[in-house]
């Protein structure tokens, strides 16, 4: 009996292996959890063994899912390039997009990676940075911004909302005495906003032990028991547990991912990455 291989599910076994959880590969590929789940339990069925070491704290390849990791790649690859040579419009040139560190770091590389191999032509600029400070220059710096803003905000091409919560290590206790060490990026950032102005609405007080211009320093000092702080749930970083109203801390506002498109006449090759971007990401 001749068995053949979904490309969605070797899809998902790629992105999973590489971002190293569920969870983020559900968010990049646009399905939920259990489904995600389901496929990787189809594509074990279809080859006849299991190919990943799932436990609470990590994901890991077994014998035969290192083995098959190389061929899954390599069919992916060449199932791309081949819809991208009939398919593909010729692209090229350079487009420049910015976006938040978070997003650059766990979302688009695997988003991208199908438009970097079909649009070989391309170059792609990514700055990463603070929302607010790139769409003061798209237009004149950048071609595209993926934003992050509070929900309902208007601006933009919405893909997706995002739960915004306070965020602490999972190996420790959570610092119940005010004034709450906290953790946050520098001001201008709109989460440190959030954070701020709820707890002072709320009459606690802080202390900030850590202010970066990385998304990734402040996660790593809460993981590591330093500090509390505030973080997307779906890109938050392994070792955070989510804390709220039960931990005695008050809401947040929902954020939205938006693709914001410079005004005016845009090259081609930008125009054609903002629509892959929205096909992609958009819920």
């Amino acid at each position: 009996m001749v068995r053949n291989l979904d490309i969605d599910l070797l899809r998902s076994f790629v992105v999973i292996v590489e971002l190293k959880s569920f969870t983020r590969a559900a968010t990049t590929i646009g399905r939920s959890q259990s489904a995600i789940s389901m496929q990787i339990k189809a594509l074990e069925d279809a080859v006849g063994q299991p190919l990943l070491d799932r436990s609470p704290q990590h994901i890991a390849l077994t014998r035969a899912g290192e083995d098959f990791l190389g061929y899954a790649r390599r069919i992916l690859d060449l199932h791309d390039e081949a819809l991208g040579f009939l398919n593909a419009k010729k692209l090229q040139g350079t487009v420049k997009i910015a976006v938040m560190d978070d997003f650059a770091t766990f979302i688009l590389p695997g988003t991208l990676s199908h438009f970097a191999r079909t649009h070989p032509d391309v170059e792609l600029e990514i700055t990463t940075g603070f929302t607010r400070d790139l769409l003061q220059e798209l237009g004149s710096k950048y071609d595209l911004v993926l934003a992050t803003q509070q929900a309902g905000t208007g601006a933009g091409m919405v893909l997706r909302t995002e739960r915004t919560s306070w965020a602490f290590s999972d190996r420790h206790l959570v610092p119940s005495q005010d004034p709450i060490p906290l953790a946050l990026l520098r001001s201008g950032n709109m989460f440190r906003e959030w954070a701020l102005d709820s707890l002072t609405a709320q009459g606690r007080t802080w202390r900030i032990v850590l202010s970066s211009t990385s998304i990734g320093a402040v996660e790593a000092a809460a993981a590591a028991g330093m500090a509390i702080t505030v973080v997307k749930e779906r890109t938050a970083r392994a070792g955070l547990r989510m804390l709220g109203e039960a931990e005695g801390l008050p809401p947040l506002p929902v954020s939205e991912i938006a693709l914001h498109i410079a005004p005016g006449k845009i090259s081609a090759a930008a125009r054609g990455l903002a629509e892959y971007l929205i096909s992609e990401l958009k819920e």
